[in-house]
């Protein structure tokens, strides 16, 4: 046992106390993810849970290195975990990677934004890559393909089919195509306009130039 009457004993005490304090100091907050993780049938899920996440610095200016954990989910499908918070940090958009391998064989991956509230649930912490505002972040399938959903939903373009008003004025480059009309009011071709009127001016008919007339002329 250290004697703190012997020469630098007290020095050496004062010294492990500013160590101890300095890591102490050095240890960063973290949220606790606490929750229940369930199967499609109702029934708490079993297995583990792999979280890794890249290097990122928190908004509160700690710096965190690139790193994973493994998580084993409790009796009942529980899970509780310590992150350190990745909302606002920077890179912009950095997420943890979540691969969920349960005992009866599921693996999927998600992602997670960590805010700084704790505690907090999987549902508050889940995000799609893609939904934040960086255009050089990754995008998943799901992103794209919903995205792709909204532009054709727009109220603001013509679509393929449908029934469409289009207002205003409309050049054309090159002549549209138009089928055959069937309705009064709908527009007509070239091909059928000339069949229409291929024989007007033909037949029976007296010419303004010259032309003979015959038969009984009524009054």
């Amino acid at each position: 046992m250290l004697d703190a009457r012997r020469p630098y004993g007290w020095l050496f005490l004062l010294l492990a106390g500013l160590v101890a304090l300095t890591v102490s100091a050095q240890t960063l907050p973290t949220t606790m993810i606490s929750d229940t993780v369930y199967r499609g049938d109702g029934t708490p899920a079993g297995g583990t849970l792999l979280i890794s996440w890249p290097e990122f610095t928190t908004a509160a200016l700690g710096a965190v290195a690139a790193g994973n954990t493994g998580v084993t989910l409790g009796s009942g499908g529980s899970l509780s975990v310590g992150l350190v918070s990745n909302a606002n940090a920077t890179p912009a958009n950095t997420v943890y990677s979540v691969v969920y391998q349960l005992d009866d064989g599921t693996v999927k991956t998600e992602y997670w934004i960590v805010p700084t509230t704790s505690p907090t649930t999987i549902s508050a912490v889940r995000t799609t890559l893609g939904a934040g505002n960086s255009a050089s972040q990754m995008a998943t399938q799901q992103y794209v393909n919903t995205a792709l959903a909204a532009k054709a939903n727009d109220a603001a373009v013509v679509h393929l089919s449908g029934t469409e008003t289009v207002v205003g004025l409309k050049q054309f480059s090159v002549s549209p195509a138009l089928p055959t009309p069937v309705n009064a009011t709908d527009a007509a071709n070239k091909a059928y306009v000339d069949n229409a009127t291929q024989n007007v001016g033909n037949g029976s008919y007296v010419s303004t130039a010259g032309g003979t007339m015959t038969g009984p002329a009524g009054a």
